[in-house]
């Protein structure tokens, strides 16, 4: 597995991204209804229209803690951006939704996706999405943590909506630690 995530000039930006045969409106739905979101990442409650929800994150292990996530930008089936306190910092997150053809999502195809979903969108004809998730000023001596959390979320959510594997805690040290030395290497 190689990562996919890269620093902007700046070296402020992470991007990591993939691209999946589903329509933005099958992705924004599982960014912004909590028993869709629960399938790879948590739960919110709260009312999004007062511009925070508290967010559980459930996938990994532990005791789950809600925490509070402001919402900056919601631009449905395109754009989500939401900050939250983590430790002593914060960290602000944007998704992004971008139109893709099918050819890109082959490329991007996933070794873990269902190769079945992959064919039927190219034989309906139907389009796919680039999804790009941005965690800015990301605490560059964190990206060899940050890095592979954010792969591991990302093909946590490629394989609920295209029907492929669901990552769990399981392959955490095997498949998404070993990304680790190439994270941190982005921030020499």
């Amino acid at each position: 597995m190689t990562i996919t995530g890269s620093l902007d000039a700046s070296g402020r930006e992470l991007a990591l991204t993939r691209t999946v045969p589903v329509p933005a409106r099958s992705l924004w739905e599982h960014l912004s209804r909590s028993s869709l979101l629960a399938t790879w990442y948590g739960t919110f409650t709260g009312d999004p229209a007062t511009g925070t929800v508290q967010v559980t994150m459930t996938a990994e292990p532990g005791q789950a803690v809600a925490a509070e996530y402001t919402i900056h930008a919601c631009d449905p089936e395109h754009v989500l951006t939401v900050s939250s306190s983590m430790g002593e910092g914060t960290w602000r997150l944007s998704l992004e939704l971008e139109p893709a053809t099918v050819s890109d999502a082959d490329a991007d195809a996933d070794a873990d996706a269902d190769p079945d979903a992959m064919s039927d969108a190219v034989s309906d004809g139907r389009r796919a999405t680039r999804i790009v998730l941005r965690h800015h000023d990301v605490p560059r001596e964190m990206l060899a943590y940050i890095g592979p959390g954010w792969e591991w979320y990302l093909d946590r959510l490629t394989g609920v909506v295209t029907g492929g594997d669901i990552p769990g805690m399981d392959v955490w040290d095997s498949e998404y630690m070993p990304l680790s030395e190439s994270y941190a290497a982005l921030a020499e």
